[in-house]
């Protein structure tokens, strides 16, 4: 199957059906340590480095948005309450707008748009608030009417731009931004900041297009303590001072969907290695890649393992691909509370504390699966990110590709591991059981 930039082909599901691929004998892969469903049952919801995703009509391509308006950057403010959990937000979006409109639809969850303005060739043509805007909760989207009709005057797309303020809360649950426990500098019990948009959670923190193909740039700033150290998927471009906060701006990234947008922030210590993974300079050697991993303060010596393992992928991958690392730097996080066992945003990888965390004492079982889920989610950096599935139901060969080169790679750094020998009686053994279901059917 050829695959391109920005929408290719990659795929899962019947409509209305649930499939397993219980979790690995590794976090992330194709088969797991618990196949108890009975033949006949229902399998679960399919489980890729602890990501479930479920197959049913939440993703059905029915729910797309119309093709009116095709976003191509996002400028986005976010302003947490660290204490009450108010999110104060704002986003300038710049679309191209493709046919004349009388409203607006994106998506929008549990935020409430103060205003909207509109800009045609930066000029105002509507500016509307709160009485001109209604929410669909089973679609999760807001529809936007305008005063008039705008646009498609002579037939060809025309530049707008949409400022929108708005507000929300922090999540209770591990989506959207939520809180993560953990311990600060002095040993107490504090919380970090987390973004867990896959698949379908960016519209609980910001309006957008909230689709993978529909991709756009991201400029972000966000305002936080000034004791929290703030990430995203580019570096800090600048940070202005606000006495007890600050506010955090970061480098404009490349086009990417919305559920790799990232954000973290918390009283973190991080350790720093450099990889040979950028592109190509004048002499033929490669640029060096900044690769950190982060940590809540008391656990920074953990991870020294897992940094060795994140170089020594990474450049295996550029390698294996022949195709450069496509940001400036890699940021790998430590997050205590995280829904799946790794989370592939581009540029700000995350993952569960157990995935990263590797001491003298850790067991080679475990230590197995940490090599694994760093390689499974380094190789979404390109497959995945650079390259995207069009739609959730191509989700398979995304998930797919990166299971294989997770076990692939642990077995090239790690040959007396015999990680294939494992792969035929853990892996394959398991996805055959689950095929043998009588629920069992066709991916497509």
């Amino acid at each position: 199957m050829a695959l391109k930039p920005d929408v290719s082909a990659f795929g899962v599901s019947d409509s209305n059906s649930e499939a397993t691929v219980p979790e690995e004998g590794g976090v992330d892969g194709v088969c797991g340590d618990d196949m108890s469903a009975k033949a006949g049952e229902g399998p679960e919801p399919a489980d890729f480095c602890g990501k479930t995703i479920t197959h049913n009509n939440d993703l059905d391509t029915t729910d797309m948005l119309p093709t009116s308006l095709s976003p191509t950057h996002y400028d986005i403010h976010l302003h947490p309450n660290i204490e009450s959990g108010h999110v104060v937000g704002s986003v300038a979006i710049d679309a191209m707008l493709n046919e004349r409109v009388e409203r607006i639809v994106l998506h929008a969850k549990t935020i409430d748009i103060q205003s909207v303005t509109v800009y045609l060739q930066s000029a105002v043509v509507a500016s509307v608030g709160p009485e001109a805007i209604s929410y669909d909760a089973e679609l999760e989207t807001a529809v936007i009417e305008l005063p008039s009709a705008i646009g498609g005057v002579a037939d060809v797309p025309e530049c707008a731009q949409l400022i929108i303020a708005f507000t929300g809360m922090v999540s209770d649950g591990m989506y959207g931004l939520y809180y993560s426990k953990c311990r600060d500098r002095s040993g107490e019990m504090s919380r970090m900041l987390v973004t867990q948009f896959q698949a379908k959670c960016a519209r609980m923190v910001f309006p957008c297009w909230d689709e993978p193909a529909t991709k756009a740039e991201f400029t972000l700033s966000l305002t936080v303590p000034t004791s929290f150290t703030a990430l995203s998927n580019m570096p800090v471009a600048h940070t202005a001072d606000h006495g007890a906060l600050k506010t955090v701006y970061f480098e404009r990234s490349p086009r990417m969907s919305t559920y790799l947008l990232a954000i973290v922030a918390g009283e973190l210590d991080y350790i720093e290695a450099v990889s040979c993974s950028g592109p190509h300079t004048s002499s033929g050697e490669r640029q060096p890649i900044v690769c950190r991993i982060y940590t809540p303060p008391a656990d920074i010596d953990k991870v020294q393992f897992s940094l060795d393992t994140a170089v020594r992928v990474l450049e295996r991958l550029v390698d294996m691909f022949d195709y450069a690392y496509p940001l400036p730097k890699l940021d790998l996080v430590a997050v205590p509370e995280l829904e799946a066992g790794g989370m592939e945003n581009w540029g700000l990888v995350l993952f569960r504390t157990v995935r990263l965390f590797i001491t003298k004492q850790t067991s080679l079982w475990i230590r197995q699966k940490a090599v694994y889920v760093i390689a499974h989610e380094l190789s979404h950096q390109w497959f995945g990110n650079l390259v995207t599935m069009a739609w959730w139901d191509d989700l398979w060969l995304n998930e797919g590709f990166a299971t294989w080169i997770g076990i692939y790679m642990t077995d090239q750094l790690y040959p007396e591991w015999r990680r294939w020998d494992h792969f035929v009686i853990e892996d394959r053994q398991a996805a055959l059981s689950a095929d043998s279901l009588r629920s069992s059917h066709p991916i497509q």
